[in-house]
């Protein structure tokens, strides 16, 4: 990759060394080195929407002035006054940006003293992003789970479904799942406290030294949601490895006693955790499906996905 135009973008002289293209879920980041200090670089492929991002970099500026004992990812400016700027990409044009380099790693997943520091973590961040005014860019899907808009290429996710290579089976509890779970989110959306929500609190989107939290990345999919919602994904992701061993209840214990520590939910939204649950797994599907028809992740990943909501996202009889 030709670094240059990034230099003179944000007018840091090089040479610049970058550490391997380290390839996230969604993004590609890279960690770059330059005699003027380190710093991260982030190319977007899910969007190339510039007001999405003027978005996110307002929700990063407001919660740098509420203090949290974690750093975030405030994107810089560049040279002429903007915060990101577009590049060419193998899928055609592509946002990047640049933000100062945070210390610290990724969680251990199965680390029962880190799981409860990043739930307090998580807990403080929901306090903080309740306290931002939200605007009118905020509402998007998320704000009422409109999983016809979950994304642009799958508009029809039943249709889509019924088009994944599984048996016969597997796709009508898969769409029976989709069913059960429409009929009943109207009224969870309807009732339950709504406020911004950062929308992936997964361990990698989580920094830390020991068992101190140094970072929170990642407000891509930032947006007005259910307030539990940010704890229903947390707890989608964290224990994924261990789903159906017994060892993700203990995992799950020590990361909510440490988000309990700052954060109080009510009854009702306690209640909506397994429905959640459910949707959680249904929009990663949709979403793995979209990037797929993109094709910007692989077929495989879809599937994957679809087995993931089988086994979390299955409608029951009552």
């Amino acid at each position: 990759m030709d670094l240059a135009p990034f230099q003179r973008a944000w007018g840091i002289s090089g040479p610049w060394r970058t550490e391997p293209p380290a390839r996230g879920t969604n993004n590609i980041v890279l960690h770059v080195e330059s005699p003027a200090g380190d710093y991260i670089l982030r190319l977007y492929s899910n969007h190339a929407d510039a007001g999405r991002l003027r978005f996110e970099r307002g929700v990063l500026t407001q919660l740098a002035e509420a203090r949290l004992p974690f750093a975030l990812p405030v994107p810089l400016a560049t040279v002429d006054g903007a915060y990101s700027v577009e590049v060419e990409s193998g899928h055609g044009g592509a946002l990047a940006t640049l933000t100062a380099y945070i210390v610290g790693q990724p969680p251990d997943r199965d680390n029962l003293d880190q799981a409860t520091a990043a739930g307090e973590a998580l807990g403080r961040l929901t306090v903080a992003l309740a306290r931002l005014a939200t605007p009118v860019n905020a509402t998007s899907w998320r704000s009422s789970s409109d999983l016809a808009h979950c994304h642009p290429l799958v508009p029809d996710p039943p249709r889509a479904f019924a088009e994944l290579p599984m048996n016969d089976e597997a796709r009508q509890r898969l769409i029976s799942g989709y069913a059960w779970l429409i009929e009943r989110i109207r009224d969870l959306y309807a009732t339950l406290p709504q406020q911004l929500a950062h929308e992936d609190f997964d361990p990698s989107n989580v920094l830390m030294e020991g068992t101190r939290v140094t970072g929170v990345l990642d407000f891509e999919f930032c947006a007005r949601d259910l307030r539990v919602m940010d704890l229903a994904v947390a707890l989608t992701w964290w224990p994924v490895e261990r789903f159906g061993t017994g060892a993700e209840w203990a995992i799950i214990a020590a990361f909510v006693r440490g988000y309990a520590r700052q954060m109080t939910l009510t009854d009702a939204e306690i209640a909506a955790l397994p429905t959640l649950f459910r949707l959680r797994a249904y929009t990663s599907l949709i979403h793995r499906m979209g990037r797929s028809r993109q094709g910007l992740s692989a077929p495989e990943e879809a599937l994957k996905r679809a087995h993931a909501a089988l086994t979390r996202g299955v409608a029951r009889r009552q």
